[in-house]
């Protein structure tokens, strides 16, 4: 029993830090990148709030683990655990766009339906159902967001760079906190919610973010780098806001997929600028992939 406890502590640990490394550029890398926020000072915003997120909300998807997969074991949590970690290192390595949060959600089902376990099957159809809806309202929300900025707001307040800057700033620091209350929070109640494992969390958090988050910074800043800051801050709020709703509702939501979604309704408010479909189908087809490979996964090593 002590020998299972401590594994769940390591996994636990390497998740959370894998996550943290990989998804701070997705929520600061914006801001760093248009030097709005030197990388030290971004990355410590981003920790904080990845914390921050955790200690507040991140219980809430206890209930979450719960309802995927009732009367789970220390085993079982443990092979969860393994088996997304596996995913997420292999998909990053060939870099494919997968979502731990979907992959641990997905393996989760996966365990719960082999073992005849699921009972409330309204809820994973609640689930997938916001994995297909959000992606929609964040295109759409940015979309006539940025159509309004362009048509009404170009010579208003709006348009000022530090009003801009302090939006960006605030709306970066939110995005991670609600990674922290959604993503880690789902993979620390997988470990087991206990004070032992939500401390090595929040260490885990900080040296991923400060060891781990350097090569993924670079690449999104530079491919972000040149976004307006109103198309910044349009797809930050998008992000942040749903993924918030989500963690509302105990339902595990991807910020990367929001925020994928909410970039490119960004780039199609543009009626003079082409925009390749390609790049975007790709994390689509992610989105799809993800949960379904780990599903069964999950329902294979039951």
């Amino acid at each position: 029993m002590l020998l299972i406890s401590i594994l769940l502590l390591v996994l636990t640990f390497v998740a959370v830090m894998l996550v943290s490394g990989n998804n701070l550029s997705a929520c600061l890398g914006p801001a760093i990148g248009s030097r709005i926020l030197s990388k030290n000072f971004g990355v410590s915003l981003g920790a904080i709030g990845f914390a921050l997120g955790l200690l507040v909300q991140g219980g809430a998807m206890k209930k979450s683990v719960e309802t995927l997969l009732p009367n789970v074991t220390p085993e079982l949590q443990a092979e969860a655990l393994l088996v997304t970690i596996a995913i997420f290192v292999v998909a990053d390595f060939i870099r494919a766009p997968l979502s731990y949060t979907m992959s641990l959600a997905g393996l989760l089902a996966g365990l719960s339906i082999a073992r005849g376990s699921l009972m409330d099957q309204r809820y994973l159809f609640e689930v997938v159902g916001m994995w297909v809806i959000a992606p929609l309202i964040a295109i759409g929300f940015v979309f006539y967001l940025l159509r309004l900025f362009h048509t009404r707001f170009s010579k208003n307040v709006w348009n000022r760079l530090t009003i801009y800057k302090a939006l960006i700033i605030l709306f970066s620091f939110s995005s991670a906190y609600v990674l922290g209350a959604n993503t880690l929070g789902l993979i620390v109640a997988t470990g087991g919610s206990t004070l032992t494992t939500t401390v090595a969390a929040v260490v885990a958090i900080f040296v991923g973010s400060f060891y781990l988050s350097a090569g993924e910074i670079k690449r999104v800043s530079e491919e972000l780098f040149l976004m307006r800051y109103s198309n910044t801050m349009a797809t930050l709020l998008a992000s942040t806001f749903l993924v918030e709703t989500a963690t509302f509702f105990n339902i595990p939501l991807s910020n990367t997929q929001t925020l994928s979604a909410a970039v490119f309704g960004a780039g199609i408010s543009y009626k003079s600028r082409f925009m390749s479909l390609r790049p975007f189908l790709t994390i689509v087809v992610g989105w799809i992939v993800a949960p379904l490979i780990s599903f069964v996964l999950g329902f294979l090593i039951r």
